[in-house]
């Protein structure tokens, strides 16, 4: 075959026969097969038939060669061959086939083309599988690149066959698998062990000829079980010397690849020495073994040679064994092994130890596990932590006692004796000190959190001890967990190109030299510039290549500084950065999609999918599109800044077009009223960036929210689209505020398995669009912002259809009869109606957060988020430190409480406590409540342990105070002077002055405020007051209406 024009080919067999496709470049030599070869492919197309693409050079000569599968096997065939223009074919030797070739173009594909797939992860074969321990999550991302001038529509397909030798074998896919999306999410445990071919066929929607299959393989592995001798798997245990002692690791043991651990299949072999003696450091002797009760380190050399101190549960699992009464010596440390094997493969083993302090006295088992469990790893004698996160423990006795008086928790640090290989542990004295509710939280408490600052301010001890003691009536029992702090990875050489470009360009990050690379689990990628406020997320990958957009700062140029966050399986984090690269915002590419989008109803849809922004956004890769909406919220969050301060200084009232944020300064106004182009022209660039805006927020809420890093990445985005509180259309509103939601939602589900880091870091890009949403809607109801054409076309359209439908509620001929007052009736209606959902959703969210931000939380401990778009704080305390407490985000913002507060709660119940502060009260529902439109929004909730509202009771000589801040751009009129004393008329005794306080916008506050500077201090003056007409005077002075008399200070 021969090419004209250089391309994207497809090749395709149509036939009953199972047929492979071989492609060769030029010439095919049968006895050396790899000479020339270009692909090749099996079963992607229908059936047993082949299916591939290739990029080929226009003018090329290659040679397609097809065979069955059974070699003695012939058979008729059919080949299509699909590209952007005809290919000439013959026999490429003279044989007596029967040989028949076809050229067709279809109806405008030569205007299209097939879908080139890149998968990430990278490059996987049969014979080198990406590896995956099947209690991992994973998914394989597409990135998809579609060039076609009349539709860019695609429909993607996943299939999942099990291989051996081959891929033959497709699976049922579990339901919790999505297949018709580009990225695939396989949720942990839900294939079995193996490999498997996962392929993903992708088809454009207007001509199904286009289409491009690739496939990744994976191999899922077991995840190794973790053996666990006591509960949680407490590393140290106190235990009265008249207890009989079960160490059962058959029900305790954890096997991450299923819900419940089969101690059936497992063979035990349990060992005990004596904990800190000389002989410590000799090797283990099994319990049952011969010599056990003889030798000289074992722990029962005390026992007479007859007696057997110990018994298992049955003797053909042994899965548990129990130690009896009195065959410990008292005030001996003990150390137990467990080691297990798999009955059918032997490689399968675990190990797992405890510590047994015995006493004289009875003693409980206290237990203590890690409230993430995903942050702690189980490492033999230690769990392994991550330094760069805090660790919160929680602890329960495992027999339930009602007598218990205190709990104390201690930390202790390890110095290693490296001639007995003993650790010699020495206690932390600042637990009750300088560093309590600051590193330390919850030391009396059955939870106890030490903050990451623990592990970075002493980075040179790696072995850590957190002890807890139980005081009960009648005994005392200790027990502890061993900390190893995880060792960060080595973040790699990591190299970022071209050096400079624009917010359209796609740098290349690439690492080289990355150590332990089998270790890796993922990294993140943020960007930071002068004038963010935050670095922004750009995307997650596993692979060690990765294409990133980025955003500018305040400046143009901005130097960009890519961070790369490092992850291993562990979850321990190390961060490096690239070299700083210069962005310049790409406006032509900006306002050509502006253009685009905002004509897209007018023309026939073929322009826009040759914008490069547009094709980028339908790659629908999550993190392309995520990088795409912050790259080009950032340049329109500048130029709506810019544009807001120009109206304003030509003349537009600052508060009619814009929500100022939390601690932001008045901008300088005009005293010129704005000419009505000068109106025409803000509003034109308002509704094209609104238009754009609702364009990208309904491609973003495509997105799936699958991992923590997923919603991460997407809460960002959203933050950053949502800052533009005016260009904000209800519909927008409402997709972010349902998006904000499901986010808030998905964080609360996935609260036991991330960091407190990463939670918080969630919930303050989540406020932001919730805070951002609310404000937005809320804006035309306040008459603080402008009513947007989208908005306005869809009332008249709501408005003419119930012109015609005599049924409607609007039918009313009174209002018919005037379209402008019905559409202006209809519009406020309609906002109402969607101010009323958003506010529902945003409360809803905030709830979801506080739920996520709780499991966090220790008594004390308390998280903040602080932005220009919301400020919010929660905290959890006892009742009494409610008592005279202040909360005070800005200075011109305040909430105190007084010293005594009424509730139903006891002085030592612990609470949760939300503040939160936003820049724009809501509107009222009746509109009757019209003071609130320059006013911020102040919400301070008191919370159980179930989350639900707790009523707090003052009087009026304990009142709380609240101080609520107005928008900085509220401008109090000057303050008049006038001498009283000279106006005089003979037909008054009084002299009246008239103020008119009647607004064109209802809604804003109006207040007056009266200041007396008398400059004859010995002259008395009676202030008469009324709205609404004139005072009425009477000889009387009980019958004039309101007076003051303003006494001169020698009346005193």
């Amino acid at each position: 075959m021969n090419t004209s024009t250089a391309g994207n080919y497809s090749f395709q067999s149509k036939g009953t026969t199972d047929i492979y496709g071989y492609l060769y470049n030029k010439t095919f030599t049968p006895n050396n097969t790899s000479l020339n070869f270009i692909t090749q492919d099996d079963d992607s197309g229908d059936g047993t038939n082949f299916k591939f693409n290739a990029n080929m050079f226009a003018f090329q000569s290659a040679v397609l060669v097809v065979t069955t599968y059974s070699v003695s096997r012939t058979a008729a065939f059919k080949v299509i061959i699909d590209g952007p223009a005809r290919v000439s074919c013959g026999p490429y030797v003279s044989m007596p086939l029967a040989i028949t070739c076809r050229t067709s173009t279809p109806n405008n594909t030569a205007a299209c083309s097939a879908p080139i797939i890149t998968l990430m992860p990278g490059s996987s074969s049969l014979e080198k599988p990406l590896q995956f321990r099947r209690s991992q999550d994973f998914y394989i991302n597409a990135n998809i690149n579609r060039s076609c001038v009349t539709s860019l529509g695609a429909v993607s397909n996943w299939a999942i066959s099990i291989c051996n030798t081959e891929c033959r074998s497709p699976i049922s896919i579990h339901h919790s698998i999505i297949r018709t999306v580009n990225e695939l999410y396989v949720p942990a445990k839900t294939l079995e062990y193996g490999i498997y071919e996962l392929k993903l066929t992708v088809t454009m929607v207007e001509f199904p000829i286009l289409s491009t299959s690739v496939a990744s393989y994976i191999k899922i592995n077991p995840s190794g079980i973790t053996a666990v001798l006591v509960p949680l798997g407490t590393s140290m245990i106190t235990h009265g010397h008249e207890q009989t002692l079960t160490l059962d690791p058959g029900t305790y043991s954890k096997d991450p690849d299923s819900d419940v651990f089969n101690a059936t299949q497992w063979n035990y072999t349990y060992y005990c020495r004596i904990y800190g003696s000389p002989n410590s450091s000799e090797s283990w002797i099994p319990i049952d073994h011969n010599e056990t009760l003889r030798h000289s380190s074992s722990c029962f050399s005390n026992q007479s040679s007859d007696v057997k101190p110990w018994y298992y549960r049955s003797n053909e699992s042994r899965s548990s064994i129990t130690i009896l009464a009195y065959s410990l010596a008292t005030n001996q440390t003990y150390q137990f092994m467990v080691t297990m094997d798999h009955i059918h493969n032997t490689s399968l083993q675990a190990t797992g130890y405890a510590l047994v302090i015995v006493e004289n006295n009875r003693s409980q088992v206290i237990a203590i596990g890690c409230v993430i469990s995903t942050m702690c790893s189980h490492n033999l004698e230690f769990q392994d932590i991550n330094p760069s996160t805090q660790v919160a423990l929680f602890s329960r006795p495992v027999n339930k006692s009602a007598s218990l008086i205190n709990i104390t928790w201690n930390v202790y640090y390890v110095l290693t004796n490296s001639s007995t290989n003993v650790q010699n542990w020495t206690l932390f004295t600042h637990t009750v000190g300088k560093y309590r509710d600051t590193w330390f939280f919850g030391n009396n408490t059955s939870n106890f959190t030490a903050s990451k600052q623990l592990f970075q301010e002493h980075p040179n001890i790696t072995l850590w001890r957190f002890e807890v003691i139980y005081t009960f009536k009648q005994e005392i029992s200790l027990s502890a967990l061993n900390f190893k702090i995880k060792k960060p990875p080595q973040p790699g050489n990591w190299s970022i190109a071209p050096p400079n470009g624009t917010t359209s360009t796609k740098f290349i990050l690439s690492c080289e030299d990355q150590p332990d690379i089998d270790e890796i689990k993922d990294y993140s990628f943020f960007a930071w510039t002068a004038g963010l406020r935050e670095r922004l997320m750009l995307g997650v990958t596993t692979a060690q290549t990765f294409e990133v957009l980025l955003p500018v700062g305040d400046r143009n140029p901005s130097s960009v500084i890519v961070i790369v966050q490092v992850r291993d399986k562990l979850n321990c984090i190390t961060e490096t950065n690239t070299t700083a690269v210069s962005v310049t915002s790409e406006y032509t590419h900006i306002t050509s999609f502006i253009d685009i989008i905002k004509t897209t109803s007018n023309n026939n849809g073929i322009a826009i999918h040759m914008n490069p922004l547009v094709q980028l956004l339908e790659n629908s890769n999550p993190d392309v599109i995520a990088q795409v909406v912050t790259t080009v919220s950032q340049v329109f969050n500048q130029l709506n800044t810019e544009i807001i301060e120009s109206a304003v200084k030509i003349g537009i009232p600052a508060e009619t077009v814009s929500v100022s944020s939390l601690g932001s300064r008045t901008i300088n106004a005009s005293s010129e009223s704005p000419s009505d182009s000068t109106l025409i022209q803000y509003m034109q660039q308002l509704n094209n960036h609104a238009t754009a805006r609702e364009y990208l927020m309904k491609k973003i809420n495509n997105s799936q929210i699958i991992t923590s890093d997923n919603f991460l990445l997407q809460a960002s985005s959203l933050a950053q689209l949502t800052q533009a509180t005016n260009q904000l259309t209800r519909s927008t509103c409402l997709i972010a505020s349902s998006k904000c939601l499901a986010l808030a939602l998905a964080l609360k589900d996935m609260n036991n398995t991330i960091s407190f880091e990463d939670t918080q870091m969630a919930a303050d890009h989540i406020m932001q669009c919730a805070t951002n949403v609310l404000s937005a809607i809320n804006m035309p109801l306040q008459q603080r912002g402008k009513v947007l054409d989208i908005d306005l076309a869809d009332t008249t359209a709501k408005v003419d259809k119930a012109a015609v439908d005599l049924e409607s509620n609007w039918a009313d001929i009174n209002l018919l009869n005037n379209k402008d007052k019905l559409i202006y009736e209809r519009n406020i209606y309609e906002q109402n109606l969607i101010a009323n959902t958003i506010a529902n959703q945003v409360n809803e969210t905030m709830v979801a957060i506080t739920t996520a931000l709780k499991v966090h939380l220790n008594i004390h401990q308390s998280i903040t988020v602080n932005t220009t778009a919301v400020f919010a704080s929660w905290e959890t305390a006892l009742k009494t430190s409610l008592f005279n407490k202040t909360i005070q985000p800005f200075d011109s913002a305040k909430i105190h409480l007084p010293l005594t507060l009424n509730s139903n709660l006891s002085d030592s119940e612990v609470v949760s406590l939300r503040f939160v502060m936003q820049p724009l009260a809501l509107a009222s529902a009746t509109h009757s409540q019209v003071n609130t439109s320059m006013s911020t929004m102040i919400s301070f909730s008191v919370l159980d342990s179930n989350g639900t509202q707790i009523p707090i009771v003052t009087d009026d000589e304990h009142p709380i105070e609240i101080i609520i801040p107005r928008d900085p751009n509220f401008i109090i009129p000057p303050m008049i002077l006038h001498n009283v004393t000279k106006m005089y008329a003979p037909t008054q005794q009084f002299h009246f002055q008239t103020f008119n306080i009647t607004q064109s916008n209802e809604n804003l506050t109006v207040s007056l405020h009266f200041e007396m500077r008398p400059r004859n201090p010995s002259l008395n003056y009676l202030l008469i007051l009324k709205f609404d007409g004139q005072p009425h005077l009477n000889s009387t002075i009980e019958n004039i209406d309101d007076w003051s008399l303003l006494c001169s200070s020698s009346e005193f």
